[in-house]
């Protein structure tokens, strides 16, 4: 199950585009979703979610689609999902991922008329239909996504909530009775930060798996084995780009995804497979698909209070 599930950034809301309508009609989960009326096709729909700081829709579980469906009404909203950049399979538009949630109609897709490259809602279930791009009919289903304002944190089934933490916290980790991996992340207060009013931005993230480690600091990024020993069995791999680091790992069946946008300070977070569904821990909650159960401290408690729950999950022994 591949999602995308952290941003610690903070930006404005753009203006809505000029002549178009927004539909005042929101869902009442933590994901917001909106509409902007149509009729366009999906290109504009991507273009006018983004001027308002939004992005397309892109359904990752059943949960998330039942909420996109609370705003719908008869007609045709195109979300996220296309399969332009590679044919027959289907992707998340802002990150390429390959979808591991639909909810395809009956002998969809067909790319009956052929090029029929992007996905729409087309009926009063949910059920997705492949169509041409470029066909002007459709409304556009907006969800927030991370840059947008606060809250600061969001876990992995979309619970997003408000934590300014200093220091050093667990991310996300293995909770299984013999862990195989840990991440942690130091948060520090932004140069807009006030004492009435602390924002925070990530500074460093650890990444532990098994006996290998990878430590970034901004630009300064260090891997290596605990046990001191040297491998070309690299379980940790990073990526270096011009504003991203990128790091991804695999355990079990599972690939996790961290891209760090440095300029922003941006966290983005995201995995591929099931083994850890459950199983998961830290700031980003447990990943069993229910939102309502992620604010759980280590001793297993849950509570409703947001910083109790992001300060529970506080590491003691970093300096």
């Amino acid at each position: 199950m591949l999602r995308l599930l952290l941003i610690l950034v903070v930006t404005s809301l753009t203006l809505a585009v000029p002549h178009e309508k927004l539909v005042e009609k929101r869902s009442p989960i933590i994901e917001q979703y909106h509409v902007i009326e149509g009729p366009m096709d999906w290109y504009e729909a991507k273009a006018a979610c983004e001027a308002n700081g939004w992005q397309l829709a892109q359904p990752r579980t059943q949960f998330q689609m039942d909420e996109i469906m609370k705003l719908y009404v008869a007609g045709f909203y195109w979300i996220g999902v296309s399969d332009e950049n590679h044919e027959g399979d289907f992707t998340y538009c802002s990150d390429d991922h390959p979808i591991t949630y639909n909810n395809w109609d009956t002998n969809e897709p067909n790319n009956e008329y052929g090029e029929e490259n992007c996905v729409e809602v087309w009926k009063l279930a949910g059920n997705w239909n492949d169509v041409n791009c470029t066909l002007v009919r459709a409304h556009a289903i907006c969800e927030q996504h991370g840059p947008v304002g606060e809250p600061h944190m969001r876990t992995f089934d979309e619970r997003t909530y408000n934590f300014q933490g200093i220091g050093w916290y667990y991310l996300f980790k293995d909770c299984n009775d013999n862990p195989r991996f840990e991440i942690t992340t130091k948060f520090e207060p932004r140069e807009d930060s006030t004492p009435d009013n602390i924002k925070t931005r990530t500074i460093a993230v650890n990444v532990t798996v098994g006996n290998q480690y990878a430590i970034i600091d901004g630009r300064d990024v260090t891997t290596g084995r605990t046990d001191g020993q040297v491998t070309d069995a690299k379980v940790i791999t990073v990526q270096e780009e011009e504003e991203d680091i990128k790091l991804q790992f695999t355990s079990k069946d599972t690939t996790f995804f961290l891209r760090w946008t440095l300029r922003k300070h941006a966290l983005d977070v995201s995995y591929s497979g099931t083994f850890y569904s459950g199983k998961l821990c830290g700031l980003m909650g447990n990943a069993d698909d229910d939102p309502r159960n992620d604010f759980q401290k280590p001793d297993g408690s849950i509570t409703k209070n947001a910083i109790e729950f992001g300060e529970s999950w506080k590491v003691t022994y970093k300096k």
